[in-house]
This record gives structure tokens, C-alpha cells and sequence, in this order.
């Protein structure tokens, strides 16, 4: 087991073969979606070197429940228990991340995945949940930075992304002119017309809600752009279908800086600790 900051947080680093050897040595355990199957073989010579186990299991055992060190067990079950679930996908041209955090009472489980198949598990009281998801946003080298927010219909914003694509100026006007786009939107989505070199996203859910929150970011050298679809006020229908996303449907766009999701993210999390601890 890794050294602490302090005794608030346990950590520990594993590689995804040996992860998915755990997983295959306790039965009923249900890890994240983005944890794929494996052969269940992992180095048990490693995993008592890491803490991960505290002794050697036998070689015909089924469950490695009475082997595994117990703050590994309790913080590995905790995924699979939980009335709080965080999730996130960050990536850069270089890397891949998949995390998922997830609360139940006073404590935190958090499963980080790279795409070099290392893997971190870490626990943590409830003061720490915000700093870990804080840690994973990316960083965007910015050049000419965007601002502001703006709604469009998402038949213009589909048309501003491939006009601006064209860099035609007198084109770009006339689909701003004929589809009453806001003048504020073109710098905006001249943004999401360029190439996208970072992404964050964020999803949350809770077992008394399901899914509560989502959240999508794109990095280009116009800074952070947060993009959200909905409907125009009054849209028909109960049903959302794809029918209705292009008849009434709007892409929001808003420019942001990782500050500024950090900030977003201590919402989030404050209030999905205060809503569960009302339903408690």
C-alpha cells in the first residue's frame, strides 16, 4: 500500500490484470462497466508486494475474501455498494482516463482506470471526494479563449459548425442572417468547428433518483466549451425521440475555464452529500 497525505485517504496502485484476478476471485462483486472481463490470472507475488492481498491465497481457491487486506476489500466492495455514484471520462491526445466514485455514508471508494491499463483504488472520507474529481480534469493550452454562453436550435448549430468549416465569411453570415443565430454564438461554436484535442465528462447518479447530472466538455485552443442539449419551452410530447431533437431540440454552449468545472464539480458533489443525507 502507497504512502498518504494523511490518514483521511488510502491508496493503492495495481495493474488491470491483477484488478480483474481480484475481481474474478470474489464472487457476486460488479465493478464498473469500463473494468472489462479478463482471465481472472493476475501476479499474486505482486498484489501481496502491493497490500492488496496479505497473504497468499491457495492455489485452488474461489474466493480471495479471507486473503485480501480488509481496507482493500471494504474500499473495492464499496463500488458495488453504494447510494452515490460519480462518474467520469477524461481524455487528451495522449491518455484515457475512466474513474467512478462512489459515497455511501461517511465514505468514499474512488476506481481510477488509464489507458495503459493502470489502475488506482483509492478510499477517502467525504472531504476528499472534490479534490479527487478535481484531479482529473485536464489542462487545455488555450490560444484565442472563447466566451460567454449562447442557444441555438440544433439545425443551426449543425449548420454554423460545417459553414464555419468552409471559412467562408459572406456563407457564414447568411446562415447567421437566415436562422436568427445570436451574433455571440459564431465565436462560440467556431470553437466546436475545430479540431477537439481534450474531453471531460461527468455523469452522477443515486438509488433513490437514478441519474441525476451530466456533463460534457470539449477542450480546443478556445478553451473549454460545455455543451448540453435540450428542448425549446412548450416542445409537444412527453417522449423525447430523435424526431423531436431536430424538430424543437437546442445545443447550448458555454465557454469555460477548468476553474470553472472545478467549481462545478464542488457543487455537484456538496449537493448529492446534502440530498443524501436528507433521505437518509
Amino acid at each position: 500500500m502507497s504512502s498518504a497525505p494523511s490518514v483521511d485517504v488510502i491508496e493503492w496502485a495495481l495493474s488491470l490484470g491483477e484488478l480483474q484476478a481480484v475481481r474474478a476471485h470474489l464472487p457476486g462483486l460488479v465493478l464498473p462497466s469500463f473494468v472489462p472481463a479478463g482471465d481472472g490470472r493476475g501476479d499474486v507475488e505482486a498484489l501481496v508486494s502491493r497490500g492488496v492481498l496479505q497473504h497468499r491465497p491457495a492455489l485452488d481457491a474461489e474466493s480471495w475474501a479471507e486473503d485480501l487486506a480488509a481496507p482493500f476489500l471494504l474500499s473495492l466492495a464499496l463500488q458495488n455498494t453504494g447510494s452515490i455514484v460519480i462518474q467520469v471520462t477524461a481524455w487528451t491526445p495522449t491518455s484515457t482516463i475512466a474513474h467512478s466514485t462512489v459515497i455511501q455514508a461517511s465514505a468514499a471508494s474512488h476506481l481510477t482506470v488509464r489507458a495503459d491499463d493502470t489502475v488506482r483504488l483509492r478510499g477517502t472520507t467525504l472531504d476528499q471526494i472534490w479534490s479527487t474529481l478535481a484531479g482529473l480534469v485536464p489542462s487545455v493550452v488555450v490560444d484565442d479563449p472563447a466566451r460567454g454562453t449562447a442557444t441555438v436550435s440544433t439545425v443551426a448549430s449543425q449548420a454554423l459548425v460545417d459553414t464555419i468549416g468552409q471559412r467562408d465569411p459572406r456563407l457564414l453570415d447568411a446562415v447567421v442572417r437566415e436562422l436568427h443565430v445570436p451574433v455571440d454564438a459564431v465565436g462560440l461554436f467556431r470553437g466546436l468547428a475545430e479540431p477537439v484535442h481534450s474531453g471531460f465528462r461527468v455523469k452522477a447518479f443515486t438509488v433513490q433518483d437514478g441519474a441525476v447530472f451530466a456533463g460534457n466538455w470539449f477542450g480546443t485552443t478556445r478553451g473549454w466549451l460545455r455543451m448540453g442539449v435540450g428542448l425549446e419551452p412548450g416542445a409537444p410530447g412527453a417522449e423525447v425521440t430523435p424526431e423531436l431533437i431536430t424538430d424543437a431540440g437546442t445545443v447550448t454552449v458555454t465557454a469555460q475555464t477548468d476553474e470553472d468545472i472545478r467549481t462545478e464539480l464542488l457543487g455537484l458533489v456538496a449537493g448529492l452529500i446534502r440530498d443524501g443525507d436528507r433521505d437518509v
